[in-house]
């Protein structure tokens, strides 16, 4: 099963992820943590799987049990592409909670907004946090990675092209299909990233083509992904018989 996007959110934090759908939710708190800033045994997650609705789902009860965790896989949950997951923090003492307490406006003064050069003068906020742990925007490492991933998708997007033959590798093996859409999307991550649509030869995508109910391309039902530019290589890649026979002398 191919990594995912899904959008982490909490009282203080907000970004979007791959996620691994191998990975056990154990695992996945550890992860929670680096991002949120709040323990595995205080996390309690509910997920949205429109992330433009109200409605959730439950995923991790307030009974703790790494046991259970460590037996969850994260593909036992069911996520979607471009879900979202919000973690609160149940400790009320958490470091965590009192950030949210001092950056959250007064009940008296719901439409106070705390400006950003006030927000840097404060201590104990997340912005301090993040900066002591080099966490982010404040990794050494962080502009150097970002220029990297930035090359490296414009470098393979420059050879990638609509009706393209190509092939994506992941945890799961080869999947080859057609390329069907290469460019910005509008609705997602406000069009700063680029994105190659794939029509898999099999079953073995997410939609149709469409994302969030806009149709970006057209092909059958399950067949269509959208994938990062990196992951996909363009060349002679002819559709696979499914039903080819191996080598009869490898086989036991």
């Amino acid at each position: 099963m191919s990594d995912i996007n899904i959008f982490i959110t909490s009282d203080l934090t907000s970004s979007e992820r791959r996620v691994s759908p191998q990975w056990n939710l154990d695992y996945f708190k550890q992860k929670l943590e680096l991002i949120t800033g709040v323990e595995p045994k205080n996390q309690l997650l509910q997920y949205f799987p429109n992330k433009y609705s109200n409605e959730f789902i439950q995923i991790s009860s307030p009974s703790y049990s790494q046991e259970k965790d460590q037996d969850t896989n994260l593909n036992q949950l069911g996520l979607k592409e471009y879900s979202r997951i919000h973690v609160t923090d149940l400790d009320p003492s958490s470091t965590t909670n009192q950030i949210s307490s001092t950056i959250s406006p007064s009940i008296d003064t719901p439409e106070y907004q705390m400006s950003e050069e006030e927000y840097r003068k404060r201590n104990n906020t997340v912005l301090q946090w993040k900066q002591e742990n080099k966490l982010g925007r404040f990794d050494p490492e962080y502009e150097l990675l970002q220029k990297h991933i930035a090359e490296e998708n414009a470098a393979k997007l420059a050879t990638i092209h609509v009706n393209d033959r190509c092939r994506v590798i992941n945890i799961e093996g080869e999947r080859r299909g057609t390329v069907r859409f290469v460019g910005k999307i509008d609705h997602l991550d406000n069009g700063k990233q680029d994105w190659v649509g794939i029509e898999f030869d099999e079953p073995v995508g997410k939609n149709n083509g469409d994302i969030d109910g806009v149709q970006v391309f057209v092909c059958r039902p399950s067949h269509g992904s959208f994938v990062k530019p990196k992951q996909v290589e363009v060349g002679d890649f002819p559709e696979l018989d499914p039903f080819a026979e191996g080598d009869s002398d490898e086989e036991l």
